[in-house]
């Protein structure tokens, strides 16, 4: 086989077989590209630059957040894409209503090609959510890497409550039914609080919940 250089790259020219692999390897780089550019539209921070020392969350468009009660042992999950890299140096979630000795985890998940979760790549320790309308967070080196998918979530041991992404800037992660009237919004399941978190996840269908306020993860750009 013998190859040249033409205004479209290093092309073989003989070879039928590696052209067509040529051409599909095109065809799978462009869709991926569009892919992530439409993504892009939707990620957060999805306009302008990152500003340091300012908060950024999971929500893929700006409406007002909503709240979510926690529950002793449960996991929540939902997609994070950023349009832009996005270090950062501190993780958590705001507190609504406090409940006494209660606590949360911080979880980082990488996406199987599949586009589910799958190995754990940062889960904080216990942060207090004993007290009402504060932080509760953990100081961390970490990036989100531009054009990719990570899944971010929250480990409760209790019930107090946390502010969560309204359902109308939720992921739609798909319909249960035909006739289902609510999207999935956040992959859930039980876990003992005092274990490490599930490393690969292993996703199933039965993860997805319909109609839930995602818990606004926040990042505190570095």
């Amino acid at each position: 086989m013998t190859n040249t250089l033409g205004a479209g790259g290093f092309e073989p020219s003989n070879d039928p077989a590696a052209r067509r692999a040529l051409f599909d390897l095109r065809r799978q780089a462009a869709a991926l590209t569009s892919r992530v550019n439409t993504i892009s539209n939707f990620a957060s921070p999805n306009a302008g630059g990152v500003v340091v020392g300012q908060y950024y969350d999971n929500s893929f468009q700006g409406t007002a957040s909503s709240t979510l009660a926690g529950a002793a042992n449960r996991i929540e999950l939902a997609p994070y894409y950023t349009s832009v890299d996005l270090p950062i140096d501190r993780i958590g979630c705001a507190v609504a209503t406090g409940v006494a000795a209660s606590n949360i985890k911080m979880v980082v998940y990488s996406s199987s090609a599949a586009g589910w979760p799958n190995t754990l790549l940062y889960e904080s320790a216990n942060l207090s959510t004993a007290t009402s309308a504060t932080m509760a967070e953990e100081t961390l080196t970490f990036t989100f890497m531009k054009g990719t998918m990570y899944w971010v979530g929250v480990r409760h041991s209790s019930t107090s409550t946390l502010r969560s992404i309204n359902v109308s800037s939720a992921v739609n992660l798909g319909l249960s039914t035909a006739q289902a009237a609510n999207y999935a919004t956040v992959l859930r399941r039980t876990l003992t609080f005092a274990t490490a978190a599930t490393s690969p996840w292993a996703f199933v269908n039965s993860d997805r919940v319909e109609n839930i306020t995602p818990p606004s993860i926040r990042f505190r750009a570095a």
